[in-house]
């Protein structure tokens, strides 16, 4: 493809609703990539497909007439001689890229409609919660997410702000996407972690593959690596070597403890299981450990504790209390 007039709408339309194949999708961003009459174009449309799959939709104008408005913006009575072809090149893209908007929009939702959102919220707690679909989400602490509710649409988009868990079901035929920042991220079936702070935006797959894109950049993830959006730099790439599973312990409940303080494991243990640990001793706090759990029941684990720490942990209601002479 090499502008805007060999570009098939239907592309366009799959691509922006998460249908198009791998191969379809570098097409269409090698198209993105050779005019930026074709970037601008790309933008005005992902714009326009963003507004209609969480936002309060209304009747479309009728497709004819918005075209004929269209061609005669794009064809003025006084051309300018010196860039035709760009100019005509610019008016069929941005036919083309509205066109798919109204034909994917006119097949799914033909009369006014207003989709109700789904908003979860976290202080200090953790929430654990199921999407429509049965795909499981953990919410970690000061964290958003927002969905439309039923997920009636043919693409399964989450806006998340801050940190999550998922564990998406299969579903071939209605892809999975997270919005977090200028970020999605777009699965069929897998489990993964979305970690947004003020410097970066990570993902770490736990299983299956995703795909991190950023307008027409994109990388693939899969399980054991970890993507990263530099939000200053704007840039995607993978980490080297793989990350620690501790990191989601807070929603898998797997860890895997290598000579750490008892101070870092009760703090993953807290958010884990919901609970409040209190070392009646400060001195245990400094007492290392190694040991790995995959998701034991928590009386289980400050069982193993008990014994390789030599320490006395007593439960009352959702407190353990620690005591023990504490470590040299």
């Amino acid at each position: 493809m090499s502008n805007a007039e060999t570009l098939p709408y239907e592309l366009l339309g799959r691509y922006f609703s998460g249908e198009a194949t791998p191969e379809e999708a570098i097409a269409v961003d090698d198209w993105i990539r050779t005019h930026q009459d074709n970037r601008e174009v790309y933008d005005q449309v992902a714009a326009l497909w963003d507004s209609a799959v969480l936002q309060q939709r209304y009747q479309l104008p009728d497709k004819e007439t918005a075209l004929r408005e269209l061609k005669h913006k794009w064809n003025p009575p006084v051309v300018k001689r010196s860039f035709p072809v760009l100019k005509i090149a610019a008016g069929l893209a941005l036919l083309v890229g509205v066109a798919a908007i109204l034909m994917l929009q006119l097949r799914r939702q033909p009369e006014k409609t207003a989709i109700a959102l789904v908003s979860r919220q976290t202080v200090t707690d953790i929430l654990r919660d199921t999407l429509p679909d049965n795909s499981l989400v953990v919410l970690n602490s000061h964290s958003i997410i927002r969905y439309a509710l039923g997920f009636t649409d043919t693409v399964r988009m989450v806006n998340l702000s801050g940190e999550a868990w998922f564990d998406v079901t299969s579903h071939p035929d209605k892809p999975f996407i997270v919005a977090v920042g200028d970020v999605r991220v777009q699965v069929l079936g897998t489990a993964f972690n979305v970690r947004q702070s003020e410097e970066k935006i990570s993902v770490m797959v736990k299983s299956g593959v995703v795909r991190m894109s950023r307008g027409d950049s994109s990388i693939l993830v899969k399980a054991g690596q970890e993507g990263i959006y530099n939000i200053a730099g704007k840039e995607l790439g993978l980490t080297g070597g793989s990350f620690n599973g501790n990191q989601m312990g807070y929603a898998t409940r797997i860890f895997n403890f290598e000579n750490i303080t008892l101070k870092e494991i009760v703090a993953q243990l807290e958010k884990a299981y919901g609970i409040k640990v209190i070392l009646e001793n400060k001195a245990l706090e400094n007492c290392t450990m190694s040991s790995s759990f995959e998701n034991k029941p928590i009386e289980y684990v400050f069982d193993v504790i008990s014994v390789t720490l030599n320490v006395t942990c007593r439960f009352e209601k959702d407190k353990v209390f620690v005591s023990g002479a504490g470590c040299n």
